[in-house]
């Protein structure tokens, strides 16, 4: 007699269906997506059908019976499960860590960036103001005039780049902040135009105006839209051939306020143009050319505007036929106390500034040739200066002279620039405290101004910007 199979009561039986056995991953292998979904979802039907039999059983029903090889098949699946899961526990083991020393890389990269503007600023900060000294020079030649000119654009154009690394990185970090305020928005077209005029000079270039915008008030950040602007004149200077003009224009329309920089330039080939605002896209140049900046400006260029609920637009009919970059920014109506005043009810003059005095200044530097550019520039406008290389002697001199302003570097050795303010501040001094600093992160001013510090400047400062300072009383 034949033998019979032997069954266990369980479900039904599967009908006529084999399910295949899927090869089991090595320890160290990750089972690929596709084959995994394909496993939960052979598991989720053989479930289904268990659910099915497991009712019929508790029912009573005389079918409810499965081969011990389709249980076997069942225990099978249910061991792939658990190695299935076993793989992707590890994959989502790496995938953090992977994640976490991607963070890792990119705060080390935020901090060398942090560092090299720092240490790129230091050499910058005396070029600068030699250059602003030369400038003040009466009676020099014509080349001493040339060669003034010439320092004085290059460490401007390198000052700009260390910005533009530091501006990325804030937006890579989600750091890029603006500091939004009423203004008109001809003053930061006047600063962008006094900023780039000599990058233009220099290239014979000239810049055609065609401005509508007087009284017109945009909320916004001063200083970033002024960089803005800078950025797309000198991207125009910089990709337009020797003695080209520029044009400039503007006007309202509606409640926007429209703004072109047009060039007759190099031009942008249209297959390139949907990237040229992308990180690191840098322009497009002829064979054999060079290509130009870093790939910057434009980005940033995008992210301000957006920051101030706008836009920018390209337009360029290709290769060698120029190109036109247009912003858009939302207008605002004129604040209460700029209102027109009526005929007849004109406010009085305001009374003129007191006369300047002369102060008496202190420089506390570690970097000599510092001290030494910033004593020239202040004593040529008729200002007493003393120098110190630290904190503690500067603390004494100060203690000993009772200065007037004390310019104080932040990155000393032994005692930093925070820990000489709080010192001062202890004391009755009453001098003024000015950090002069190579970092440019809102944390490093925050701290400064919780220290004591009256203002904060960021090397390579500009002469007349402390002398204003300075002046003030």
């Amino acid at each position: 007699m034949p033998q019979k199979e032997k069954v266990v009561p369980a479900t039904a039986p599967v009908q006529g269906k084999e399910v295949p056995r899927l090869p089991r991953p090595e320890a160290s292998a990750l089972v690929p997506l596709d084959n995994t979904r394909k496993l939960f979802a052979t598991i989720d039907e053989e479930l289904e059908m268990l659910r099915r039999r497991s009712g019929e059983l508790l029912s009573g029903s005389p079918t409810a019976q499965v081969p011990i090889k389709d249980m076997e098949r069942l225990e099978a699946l249910v061991l792939d499960l658990r190695e299935a899961n076993a793989s992707l526990t590890l994959a989502s083991l790496d995938a953090s860590t992977r994640e976490s020393a991607a963070v890792d890389s990119h705060q080390r990269q935020t901090l060398f960036l942090a560092m090299l503007a720092h240490e790129l600023r230091n050499p910058l900060a005396p070029i600068v103001t030699s250059a602003d000294l030369l400038g003040r020079m009466e009676g020099t030649s014509p080349e001493v005039q040339a060669l003034q000119g010439i320092i004085k654009r290059q460490s401007s154009h390198l000052s700009r780049l260390v910005d533009d690394l530091l501006d990325i990185s804030r937006i890579n970090s989600n750091k890029f902040r603006v500091c939004k305020q009423a203004l008109l928005l001809n003053q930061c077209l006047d600063q962008a135009l006094e900023t780039c005029q000599p990058e233009l000079m220099a290239h014979k270039q000239a810049l055609r105006l065609s401005l509508a915008i007087d009284g017109v008030w945009v909320y916004g950040d001063p200083t970033r839209l002024t960089q803005l602007f800078s950025n797309l004149i000198l991207n125009a200077s910089k990709f337009s051939p020797e003695g080209s003009p520029i044009y400039l224009s503007g006007q309202q329309e509606g409640q926007q306020v429209r703004v072109s920089v047009r060039d007759e330039g190099i031009g942008i080939s249209p297959d390139k143009q949907p990237y040229v605002f992308d990180l690191f896209t840098q322009g497009a140049v002829g064979q054999g050319m060079m290509a130009k900046g870093l790939g910057l400006g434009l980005t940033l260029v995008r992210t301000i505007a957006q920051l101030h609920e706008g836009s920018v637009s390209l337009k360029s009919r290709g290769e060698g036929l120029g190109s036109e970059f247009l912003v858009t920014l939302p207008v605002m109506a004129p604040p209460a106390e700029h209102a027109p005043v009526p005929a007849g009810q004109m406010a009085p003059a305001a009374p003129k500034p007191a006369v300047e005095r002369s102060k008496h200044i202190l420089l506390i530097d570690d970097h000599p040739d510092i001290n030494q550019t910033l004593g020239m520039l202040l004593r040529g406008e008729g200002h007493r200066v003393d120098c110190a290389i630290d904190g503690p002697s500067g603390l004494r001199m100060e203690q000993l002279a009772h200065y007037d302003v004390v310019c104080c570097d932040i990155g000393l050795p032994g005692m930093s620039g925070y820990e000489v303010a709080k010192n001062l501040r202890a004391r009755p001094s009453k001098a003024r405290l000015i950090a002069i600093s190579g970092y440019d992160q809102q944390e490093q001013k925050d701290r400064a101004m919780a220290a004591g510090f009256d203002h904060y400047l960021v090397k390579p400062i500009l002469g007349d910007e402390l002398l204003a300072l300075i002046a003030h009383d």
